[in-house]
């Protein structure tokens, strides 16, 4: 930890973290491996949705900077607000998007230096819309899906007097690393059912490595009672999610497609 800054053999674990991604892709391909591809080829399949990763580049000065690793294009003429590519490699974006600081070393590619874009945008729900609409700006928002990894509230102490160093850090650390904000802001402004989120409260604060069996089986129980105390919930994001396409969404899809498939053209008699 105190030579490398990073807890695990980063290297030895991302050779492990490929062949497993390898071998899930295979079972939706026709047996070819995935790691090594780039993002965007995985557009070729036609089933497969659009695609981003979120890291952040720490060696650009200040304020840090989030990158998206996209497997899709803008449209022409569109510019997110938010710099990435997808001309990157699959396990690329997965090295660059996961490097959390003390468990993974940082990951050069290019000139950048990635972080885990937990780091800066720990609830990437706002910016995954931001994208939608730059996807599919004349679209109203249908459906949006936000899962969290739990969340623990730590029991308050009642000191008006003064608090600790290790408090303040500790405060300023959950402050960097919230979720809930973004959750609260984007509840209060999206249109009724069509913002869902599914975050479960723990009972206690599990480490993001924690793989004890025990542990593990405590999370599902968790995962599951908030399931259960939220089932109508779930039915109505469900129900949003499997609902067919109007025939006037049919028509303005087909309809935005000539128009991108000619639009650039010019026709002579």
């Amino acid at each position: 930890m105190g030579w490398s800054h990073a807890f695990y053999d980063t290297e030895s674990c991302y050779c492990l973290i490929v062949i497993v991604w390898s071998n899930i892709i295979s079972h939706f391909q026709t047996g070819k491996k995935m790691g090594s591809d780039l993002m965007v080829e995985t557009s070729r399949n036609p089933d497969c949705p659009k695609v981003a990763a979120v890291s952040t580049v720490v060696n650009k000065g200040t304020p840090l900077k989030a990158y998206i690793f996209r497997n899709y294009n803008l449209p022409p003429g569109v510019r997110s607000h938010y710099r990435g590519s997808c001309r990157h490699k699959i396990w690329e974006a997965v090295r660059a998007s996961t490097a959390a600081p003390g468990y993974f070393q940082e990951f050069t590619l290019g000139t950048n230096l990635h972080q885990d874009g937990g780091l800066l945008i720990n609830n990437p729900t706002a910016l995954a819309i931001h994208e939608c609409q730059c996807l599919w700006p004349e679209s109203p928002l249908q459906c949006v899906i936000s899962l969290g990894t739990g969340r623990f509230e730590a029991p308050s102490k009642n000191t008006t007097t003064y608090t600790s160093l290790k408090t303040k850090l500790t405060n300023v650390i959950s402050s960097a690393t919230d979720t809930e904000e973004v959750h609260t802001m984007l509840d209060g402004l999206l249109p009724p059912n069509t913002y869902f989120r599914f975050n479960p409260h723990m009972t206690e604060d599990v480490a993001l490595d924690e793989r004890r069996s025990e542990k593990l089986s405590q999370l599902q129980a968790e995962g599951l009672r908030y399931l259960e105390r939220n089932e109508q919930k779930l039915k109505r994001a469900v129900h949003k999610l499997v609902q067919e396409k109007s025939s006037a969404q049919r028509l303005c899809e087909w309809f935005r497609l000539r128009v991108h498939m000619y639009g650039g053209l010019c026709f002579k008699r």
